[in-house]
């Protein structure tokens, strides 16, 4: 008489898994799958919960705390101590069950030396895994009068993997007890035992809730913890039915049994699906193909109420045909869309293969897995492209919308079909004091380009969001809020997913005439070194909205480093010290800074020239024009007076036959306006310095030194500090 695997808890979210006993493993003990005489098996109608309640379960538990094994002889014995007293049926085979569960916490401490059959050797070999839960879960209700049957048949237990179309080597076996009018299940190993850590080694996560991955599982058996699970004791046969299947069908319990093709079909719902009551309303199957590179799943909770949840997506790298590329991130290929109550995953397939999407969630206190379903691409996909963002809530208001303060008005759900140059107006009403941030995102447009096609304005308490896409294409709408007034970032309120298209709308395969000049436009720019050239292309690309197979992104690279490039090149023959800032900061927090080290380092050079020529210049541009005005009045200046502006003047680009004469100088020092001495010192660039004009000027100087430039006129020591500041940095 075989035993079957057990389930995992929630925490350990791994779904069914456990090791699997073949049908054939003899139990110590020979009994009757089904006693001549038991009521027959019929379609159950009260639910678990109509039949079982916290009462029964409180009394029934603390009957079962307090028997120990090794005071009873016999299984009449036990079976008695166990449910003498109790009220009913159900709260007997509750007590029964909960002290089997209690044997398996224990571990196998016992001494060796219990009588052959007795209670006690039976619990032994069941702790050692040489007899079934089964086989004692049965003894012990049949020793006290209870009608209790093995039922035999297919359970997806650790060897099946959703999807599987053959489930022949799942043989298992499990208990139905007669309690309460009518047959109820009951798996004690499920309910008994666990599987941690198990994985066929298979599957690789390539996204998690919006993150991309690539953690490839280990192969594993997992290991076997003693559990107690609470939803294996009379399970409700609409729910059972999900993952047992009898080779009997009667024993189904269902008015309307299933087949063994339809419970290979049906969705592998978990337990905290049905406990959570969830629901599938896409198709109910576990098997999905994808039509035009994408799949949806629609799960929803049956009260209407909105739940948090996650989501895994695997691929299998064994079973598919291809192999994703390295480089690939699929952090943006799975879409949620909320609508309520109800969330949609929209998944997209960059490559052909055999997917995994598990679905987390559903319950207040965490994410149990709730549902499995293996996907299947076998179709060109060469066009599918990822989703402008993946935001952590999803596209749609949800519960992270109303926290923020804002009620959805105009549109309730994530998807909003938009025509090119259409304005679409989005409505919230605010619920409390927010600033607000709208952000458009697209694949391929920069989003500086796409600001100036959304905005948004407050009313009052209404807030509407306007938004009118530049192209056709898939874009993502960002709302972000924060408190009025408060200096921290923004956060994700809602997000919209446009589109100037039907999603649903099956795509051409082919490219027209227009469309593939585009194409061969966009790869023959690669060879240009004209960013503009490159942009052109890129736009003209652009308004067919196809699938760029990586040469778009190439384009925008190149075109990103040869802008960076002439702004470095320009900048430098500019030599001002505003543009080569910023040309410089462009460069080096781009992604090219490498590529650009030298001009980087040619521009950083000149803009440390250019600060030192205006500290330089700081003290002459300081000067009031009555000090000129003083030097300038001189008749007879002293030859220091002369010689320091004589030097002036050189450095000025003054040739010396103008320089000859106190009066010439004085000349040049009325001349206002682009000749104006201060204008020409703050203009001063060492580029037109030539060495002869940096000697004269220092043979001049030398014999001077700066105190007595400065003891003879303050102004006298500024010209003078200044030419020997330019002098010194030229030699």
């Amino acid at each position: 008489m075989g035993s079957g695997g057990s389930k995992t808890t929630d925490s350990q979210k791994n779904g069914p898994k456990a090791d699997v006993l073949k049908e054939t493993d003899e139990e110590p003990i020979s009994l009757d799958d089904i006693v001549e005489g038991y009521p027959p098996p019929k379609a159950v109608r009260d639910k678990k919960r109509h039949i079982f309640t916290e009462e029964d379960k409180k009394v029934s538990d603390s009957r079962a705390n307090t028997i120990r094994v090794e005071d009873y002889q016999t299984f009449e014995e036990l079976s008695r101590a166990l449910t003498e007293g109790l009220q009913n049926d159900v709260q007997k085979v509750r007590a029964i069950f909960t002290w089997i569960g209690l044997q398996g916490t224990k571990g196998n401490n016992s001494k060796n030396n219990a009588a052959p059959m007795s209670p006690q050797h039976i619990v032994q070999l069941v702790i050692q895994r040489k007899a079934s839960y089964n086989l004692l879960f049965v003894m012990l209700c049949r020793a006290v009068k209870i009608p209790c049957v093995f039922i035999r048949g297919l359970a997806k237990s650790a060897a099946y993997e959703v999807g599987d179309r053959t489930v022949d080597k799942l043989g298992n076996s499990w208990t139905a007890v007669f309690v309460s009018g009518g047959w109820r299940f009951v798996f004690p190993l499920w309910a008994f035992s666990a599987i941690v850590g198990h994985s066929t080694g298979t599957w690789t996560l390539v996204e998690s809730d919006g993150q991309g991955a690539r953690e490839t599982e280990a192969k594993s058996s997992g290991v076997t913890v003693a559990n107690f699970n609470d939803y294996y004791f009379l399970t409700d046969p609409d729910e059972f039915i999900y993952t047992c299947f009898p080779h009997d069908s009667k024993w189904q319990l269902l008015a309307k049994p299933y087949t063994k093709q339809q419970f290979i079909d049906i969705a592998n719902c978990e337990q905290a699906y049905f406990e959570n009551h969830i629901q599938i309303n896409t198709k109910l199957e576990c098997l999905y193909k994808s039509e035009n590179g994408v799949c949806d799943i629609g799960i929803k909770k049956a009260n209407e109420e909105e739940f948090k949840h996650l989501y895994k997506l695997y691929f299998n790298h064994e079973l598919s045909k291809t192999k994703l590329s390295k480089e690939l991130q699929l952090d943006r290929y799975v879409a949620v869309m909320n609508n309520k109550s109800a969330v949609n995953f929209r998944i997209r397939f960059p490559g052909e293969g055999i997917y995994k999407m598990e679905i987390y969630g559903g319950s207040p206190t965490g994410f149990p897995l709730i549902c499995s379903f293996r996907l299947d691409c076998n179709e060109g996909v060469s066009n599918v492209k990822p989703f402008p963002c993946n935001p952590e809530s999803g596209f749609g208001p949800n519960l992270v919308t109303v926290a923020a303060g804002l009620e959805a008005e105009s549109h309730k759900t994530g998807f909003i079909n938009v025509k090119k140059n259409k304005n679409v107006n989005i409505r919230f009403n605010l619920n409390k004091h927010v600033q607000v941030q709208t952000v458009l995102v697209h694949n391929n447009i920069q989003e500086e380009v796409l600001s100036r096609h959304v905005n948004h304005k407050v009313k009052g308490q209404h807030l509407e969001v306007n938004v009118e896409v530049p192209q056709q294409g898939e874009y993502a709408l960002q709302i972000n809020t924060k408190p009025k007034g408060s200096s921290e970032p923004f956060k994700n309120a809602c997000n919209y997913l446009l589109a100037s298209e039907d999603m649903n709308k099956k795509k051409r395969f082919y490219e027209n005439a227009a469309e593939k000049k585009a194409r061969n436009e966009l790869e023959g720019c690669l060879k240009s070194n004209d960013p503009e050239s490159i942009q052109k292309a890129i736009d003209n690309f652009d308004q067919f909205d196809l699938d760029d197979k990586g040469k778009r992104e190439k384009a925008e690279r190149k075109k990103n480093f040869l802008v960076l490039q002439k702004e470095l090149k320009e900048a430098i023959a500019r030599r001002n010290v505003d543009v080569l800032e910023t040309a410089i900061d462009n460069a080096k927090s781009s992604e090219f800074s490498s590529n650009l080290q030298n001009h980087i380092t040619e521009a950083e050079q000149l803009l440390a020239e250019l600060r030192k020529l205006k500290r330089f210049a700081h003290e002459v541009l300081q000067m009031k024009q009555s000090t000129i005005s003083e030097i300038h009045s001189y008749k007879n200046p002293r030859p220091l007076a002369y010689d320091v502006m004589k030097a002036t003047y050189f450095l000025l680009g003054e040739k010396e036959d103008h320089l000859q004469e106190w009066e010439q100088i004085q000349g040049l020092m009325r001349k206002s306006g682009k000749q104006g001495l201060l204008r020409r010192v703050r203009q001063f660039d060492t580029i037109n310095v030539t060495e002869n004009m940096v000697n004269s000027a220092a043979q001049l100087l030398r014999q001077y030194d700066e105190e007595t430039a400065t003891t003879a006129s303050a102004g006298l020591g500024t010209f003078y500090k200044w030419a020997s500041n330019v002098v010194g940095n030229m030699t």
